[in-house]
């Protein structure tokens, strides 16, 4: 995963507005189905690997699901989309900006806004089990750490990394957003918090206002 995530970026590397404005012109094909089944591999080579490890999925956080995490979920995207609202505008100051082309991968219809729901739930459950749920744990273990500073901070970068196409805004932003889920699923024991509150961040683009 430290390998092959980053590697996937870099076919996206290079001007963030040019890239974006690629995507868009068939965002489903381009980058909603490609995203969704490459993820599903990922957590498949999870599955089978926690499997041989004899741990299962409980043993990177799927615990059971309570009401607890529901509202762990709220909190947590409260205090952080506020912290990053912040920090955005901090970057901006100093010309460090995400493009504002993103909004172009957004849904624009019917098709897309179906598509995009798969996708976040894909995300939120996918991103969380690979980046804190397994990179996390697994880290601290080949380390043999006590502890969780470098597993952060290096699933972290990882998962930023993975959002190339947002330039080095988009990789500053993801990496520290990576890095507060990080301390949810610490804080926590558990995955979900972490896929709710992705998934519920994923899904509200549903809502965000399209301008062609």
């Amino acid at each position: 995963m430290l390998i092959l995530w980053p590697l996937l970026s870099i076919p996206f590397t290079g001007d963030p507005i040019e890239i974006l404005e690629l995507l868009a012109t068939s965002p489903i094909l381009l980058m909603y189905f490609p995203t969704i089944v490459t993820q599903w591999i990922l957590f498949l080579l999870i599955y089978v690997t926690t499997y041989r490890e004899r741990t299962g999925l409980k043993g990177i956080g799927f615990t059971r699901i309570k009401l607890i995490h529901l509202l762990w979920a709220i909190a947590f995207l409260l205090i952080s989309n506020l912290l990053l609202s912040l920090l955005s505008l901090l970057l901006s100051r100093v010309d460090i900006a995400i493009p504002g082309e993103l909004g172009l991968l957004l849904p624009k219809n019917a098709a897309e806004r179906v598509v995009w729901v798969v996708l976040s739930i894909t995300a939120g459950i996918v991103e969380e089990t690979v980046f804190r749920g397994y990179l996390i744990t697994r880290i601290r273990q080949f380390g043999r750490l006590k502890h969780w500073i470098i597993p952060v901070v290096v699933s972290s970068l990882v998962f930023g990394a993975g959002h190339a196409y947002q330039g080095i805004g988009g990789f500053i932003i993801i990496s520290i957003y990576g890095a507060m889920y990080a301390v949810l699923f610490i804080r926590t024991g558990s995955l979900w918090p972490c896929i709710i509150a992705h998934f519920f961040q994923d899904f509200s683009a549903l809502f965000y206002p399209y301008q062609p």
